[in-house]
């Protein structure tokens, strides 16, 4: 066996361990944001290291990070990135690469040189999916008095190979439940992660609260200005609601036609009030843009928490904050109602 890759049996077998139920996790997400985030924690913990960064590559010499963690604080991201040196060969030769780390990039990234007379070194491996395309890359930094040796190497290349399936089947899932028009999730998604949620609940407790929203006089708009303004306003409403929701917890829908839903796992009655009020308070401040023109609009909402329901039932917290919804509308709209 290489000498770098001579570890006891103790500490195989719980590499082993740490491998497969990194890989399970990864396997069993299905949401793309959530992935990263595993990703960078599972590739961080085999790496004994702090800081990574999640690159996508998309064929056209374009790479964009994604995601990072640094010093263990993670992050999304949208930069680009040269590219150039390191990324390329590794793209070429699909085998991982150590460097020195660029000293100029807050997140890791090798610097093109292979000597270690730099402080950190970068560890750089391709994401290669099916058919045996490079999807992205993982770099990783660590001191380079800690080199990195094959069996580690080795490992985290397993786990390159998953976390590229698995951002590629959640791209794919993604398309199936993803409103064309305005890129949030359908009703059908709303439906599955509501059951999930609850099934959760009955058997660890927790706060689930949901929030429906509805565009008003939106017929008006249809009406006035032609169907692509308003499917403009839909868009730009869209963008507003994902704007004041949380990230990678709460699931935005397209929930039909005019009418949103934000389901919000962990959250009470009361944030979830707070969180629609910043959404009707936004929208209601911002002009959306139509051809030739800006219009302003106003939305009403509903607020329900499953607190509330005599039984923990999906089919119950939808039934209440679409009726809070209605009574919103009916008192003069643009404005949330929480309470019965």
């Amino acid at each position: 066996m290489d000498n770098g890759c001579l570890i006891d049996p103790f500490d195989f077998d719980a590499t082993l361990l740490t491998v497969n139920f990194a890989t399970r996790l990864l396997a069993m997400e299905m949401d793309y944001h959530s992935i990263l985030d595993r990703a960078l924690e599972a590739f961080c913990d085999l790496g004994s290291c702090r800081d990574a960064a999640i690159m996508n590559y998309s064929g056209n010499d374009s790479i964009t990070v994604v995601a990072a963690s640094i010093d263990y604080d993670r992050m999304f991201l949208d930069e680009e990135v040269p590219f150039e040196g390191a990324l390329a060969e590794a793209a070429r030769t699909r085998k991982p690469i150590v460097m020195e780390n660029c000293t100029e990039s807050a997140f890791p990234l090798p610097s093109g040189k292979k000597s270690a007379s730099g402080e950190t070194t970068c560890l750089c491996l391709p994401l290669v999916g099916s058919r045996d395309l490079v999807r992205g890359f993982i770099s990783l930094k660590r001191e380079s008095e800690r080199p990195w040796n094959h069996c580690e190497i080795f490992q985290l290349g397993i786990l390159s190979t998953v976390a590229a399936i698995s951002l590629e089947n959640s791209k794919l899932f993604r398309l199936a439940i993803e409103d064309s028009l305005t890129g949030l999730y359908t009703r059908r998604y709303l439906t599955i992660r509501m059951d999930d949620e609850v099934t959760r609940i009955r058997r660890r407790g927790g706060e689930l609260s949901l929030i429906m929203l509805d565009l008003d006089h939106f017929k008006n708009i249809n009406d006035q200005y032609g169907h692509s303004a308003g499917d403009s306003a839909l868009e730009q409403v869209a963008d507003i609601i994902l704007e004041n929701s949380r990230r990678g917890v709460d699931v935005v829908c397209r929930y039909g036609g005019e009418e949103f839903a934000v389901l919000m796992p962990g959250s009470n009655l009361e944030s979830a009030r707070t969180v629609a009020d910043r959404i009707c308070q936004a929208c209601c401040s911002r002009l959306i843009e139509v051809p030739d023109q800006m219009i302003s609009i106003t939305v009403s909402a509903g607020v329900a928490s499953l607190a509330e329901c005599e039984m923990p039932v999906a089919a119950d917290l939808l039934e209440l904050s679409d009726q809070r919804l209605y009574k919103a509308k009916q008192s003069g709209r643009n404005c949330t109602v929480f309470a019965d």
